[in-house]
């Protein structure tokens, strides 16, 4: 929720930033150079990848799980593993210069990697209460679907 926050804050001020420079833009001289000269198409708009550090993703990632699964140090630190090579390869996709449409390809690849990677990982029962948050580790405050309600315990 708050990387939704932070980028609905994000756009805001971009679109403000953007409000701005056009109203001075109408009232430049015309003698000014043309945004279309730029190499980037719509670059004005392109936004700069950045997050913490993998370590520190990886770690709360995986100090999350352990709270919620209940895991023990041995399975955290294999959990933390995993999700630190996830986070590196975020980075590394998020800073490449391939589109965005590959980028998403790539990005779902690697998630679809580190959930198989889980599912080694985890026990049976484990790996099903992670997936029944549908792979969300945040503290989620979402009701649980009521596909999971109906499911009797166990």
């Amino acid at each position: 929720m708050t990387t939704l926050r932070t980028r609905a804050w994000w756009l805001g001020l971009l679109a403000a930033v953007a409000t701005t420079t056009t109203a001075a833009a109408q009232q430049a001289p015309a003698t000014t150079a043309p945004a279309a000269a730029s190499p980037m198409p719509n670059a004005s708009r392109a936004l700069v990848y950045k997050a913490a550090p993998p370590e520190q993703r990886a770690a709360k990632m995986s100090q999350e799980l352990a709270r919620q699964l209940g895991l023990d140090a041995a399975t955290t630190a294999k959990v933390q593993a995993a999700a630190l090579i996830r986070d590196q390869q975020i980075d590394a996709i998020q800073n490449g210069s391939t589109s965005n449409k590959d980028k998403n390809t790539a990005l779902v690849a690697n998630a679809q990697t580190f959930k198989a990677a889980l599912q080694g990982i985890l026990t049976p029962a484990q790996f099903a209460q992670y997936s029944a948050h549908g792979g969300k580790h945040g503290g989620s405050k979402k009701a649980a679907s009521p596909q999971a309600a109906a499911t009797p315990a166990q």
